[in-house]
C-alpha cells in the first residue's frame, strides 16, 4: 500500500457510522495493527477530523 492509498483508507475510516469518533477510532486501531507504518498519518487525520487525540491504550 502506498502512502497515498493509506491516507485515502484513513479518510474513509474517519467517516465510519456517519463520523462517529468512537467507531472510527476502533477501525483505525485495527488498521494500525495491520499497517503500523501509517500510525503517524492516522494520528494526524484523527486529530484533524475530530479535534481530539486517538487513544491507542483504551
Amino acid at each position: 500500500m502506498t502512502k497515498e492509498e493509506a491516507e485515502r483508507v484513513i479518510k474513509i475510516l474517519c467517516k465510519a457510522d456517519g463520523g462517529c469518533s468512537s467507531c472510527s477510532s476502533t477501525l483505525l486501531k485495527l488498521f494500525c495493527k495491520e499497517f503500523p507504518d501509517y500510525i503517524p498519518q492516522t494520528i494526524k487525520a484523527f486529530r484533524e477530523v475530530f479535534e481530539e487525540e486517538i487513544d491507542f491504550f483504551d
